[in-house]
């Protein structure tokens, strides 16, 4: 069970830094995308990296390494993917946060000070909805149509799980 786990721990630390040295050589247009990617052939490569390696690991005591070859590969793939979902969880919060981004901004500003209209000058709602609509489009949720986004069954079935989830955490309508 533990070799799965340390095959996980080792493929999200090759995960990390290929991570930050393809965004930042070749700054992918699909962020979310090229990451899944990455994270899918790195999962991969802790599979055949199970297959090839010793039941210990070269590390690990004898008597530790026996849960069975299923159990090992899942639990290693499921902390894996733990793994991937926090890290793309801490990721998209630095990129998208609207706290971080107004913080920034007042640590630029001139006397590190902004009154609520520059910092709505500064932070457009509108250029966070067109974000938004122009990531939803990427990932396929939504199509533009003129000047209108029309919903695609990808998005329709998207919805209708979070306005379930919503319900069932009794969230309210809001963002």
């Amino acid at each position: 069970m533990l070799k799965g786990i340390l095959l996980a721990c080792g493929a999200f630390g090759a995960f990390v830094p290929l991570h930050l040295a393809i965004f930042h050589l070749r700054a992918p247009h699909r962020r979310f995308g090229s990451m899944v990617r990455l994270h899918a052939s790195l999962a991969l490569g802790l599979v055949v990296a199970y297959a090839v390696t010793p039941p210990d690991v070269w590390v690990i005591p004898a008597g530790w390494a026996g849960a069975g070859w299923l159990i090992d590969v899942a639990n290693g793939l499921l902390v894996h993917g733990l793994l991937f979902v926090g890290y793309s969880m801490f990721y998209f919060l630095v990129d998208r946060g609207f706290s971080a981004r107004i913080l920034i901004e007042i640590e630029r500003a001139p006397g590190q000070a902004l009154t609520p209209d520059e910092v709505a000058a500064i932070y457009s709602l509108d250029r966070v909805v067109a974000r938004r609509l122009d990531e939803m489009v990427d990932i396929g949720s939504v199509i533009k149509e003129g000047d209108r986004y029309r919903m695609t069954a990808r998005g329709r079935r998207q919805a209708q799980r979070f306005a379930f989830l919503k319900s069932f955490f009794r969230l309210g309508p809001g963002g």
